[in-house]
């Protein structure tokens, strides 16, 4: 929405009306507390997305172990467990 959308809207919600009944220091109050708002609006959507991230990762890394332990149990003949615990060692000392 720009500028000129926004405006219209506002002023047919009847928000600038009350916007200009307002003291200057209320004025700034309800400002800043946007901005505080907004500040932790995005603080909390940068952990969101780390979290998620991190989420991703874990998925793939698991993956990886997954078809690596797959890998070594055909060629080794091996159980799944022990396969898998052989294939986390690998992955690890690769990294």
């Amino acid at each position: 929405m720009n500028h000129k959308e926004r405006r219209k809207m506002s002023k047919r919600l009847g928000i600038l009306q009350y916007q200009q009944k307002l003291s200057r220091s209320r004025k700034f109050d309800l400002l800043r507390e946007n901005i505080i708002s907004g500040k932790q609006m995005h603080k909390e959507n940068v952990e969101r997305n780390r979290i998620l991230h991190e989420r991703l990762q874990d998925e793939k890394d698991s993956q990886k172990i997954y078809l690596k332990a797959l890998e070594i149990s055909e060629h080794e003949r091996l159980p799944i467990e022990t396969a898998i615990e052989k294939a986390k060692k690998e992955i690890s000392e690769k990294k």
